[in-house]
């Protein structure tokens, strides 16, 4: 099974398909962040050039990010992995490219207004974690303000505001063109709408796994 790569704005429901993945076909959910914090150790250069960073509140290099994820991939080797989060710009596209093998990018494709409802209709559960939307009746809960799983109260992330979300949205918007034309050139690059239901994004997404079985 071919890895996969997860592409796309904020708000297009990259971590429903990264669940959905994991339960439908045993994929290990890779997040750049998740990278960071594994490596964020004294104990390597690696390390100490992300605990320097990140303490200056600043982003790590590409550089640096690139050897943490190649140190954490080869934790998976043989396993396959859901990638999300990065690249984020055409440079960590081409380090991906160095150390990634036998992979397919999925582009999530949703239009800013779409995304922009989703993302400040979102609130999560406080203590089970799981996430309802109150525009979308098919994910809204039951009860206002209540987690249907486990009672607790939901609360709004911190960075689902409008400010917040135009700002991840615009990177997203300058840096997807040349990423999503890197991909295309190397005949990596599959589509998705992503304005539909998860369920059928997930369909979309099964049919391009179960194709490249055939490659």
């Amino acid at each position: 099974m071919r890895n996969l790569v997860l592409y796309a704005p904020p708000a297009a429901g990259k971590g429903t398909i990264c669940e959905k993945l994991e339960q439908g076909y045993g994929y290990s959910v890779i997040s750049i962040g998740q990278v960071l914090r594994n490596n964020r150790t004294p104990d390597t250069e690696v390390g100490r050039a992300i605990i320097e960073t990140q303490d200056k509140g600043i982003l790590t290099p590409d550089d640096i990010v690139a050897k943490a994820l190649d140190i954490e991939l080869k934790k998976y080797e043989g396993k396959p992995i859901v990638l999300e989060g990065y690249p984020r710009n055409i440079n960590q596209a081409e380090a991906l490219d160095t150390i990634l093998n036998n992979y397919l990018v999925i582009v999530m494709q949703i239009s800013r207004e779409e995304a922009k409802k989703r993302a400040l209709g979102r609130v999560t559960c406080s203590n089970c974690h799981k996430i309802y939307n109150i525009y979308d009746k098919a994910l809204s809960p039951k009860n206002e303000g209540i987690c249907d799983e486990c009672g607790a109260a939901l609360d709004i992330r911190s960075d689902d505001n409008e400010d917040s979300f135009n700002k991840r949205f615009d990177v997203f918007e300058e840096n997807a063109p040349s990423i999503i034309e890197f991909y295309k050139n190397k005949n990596l690059l599959h589509l998705v709408d992503s304005s539909t239901s998860r369920e059928e994004v997930y369909n979309q997404v099964k049919e391009i796994i179960n194709g490249s079985k055939n490659d």
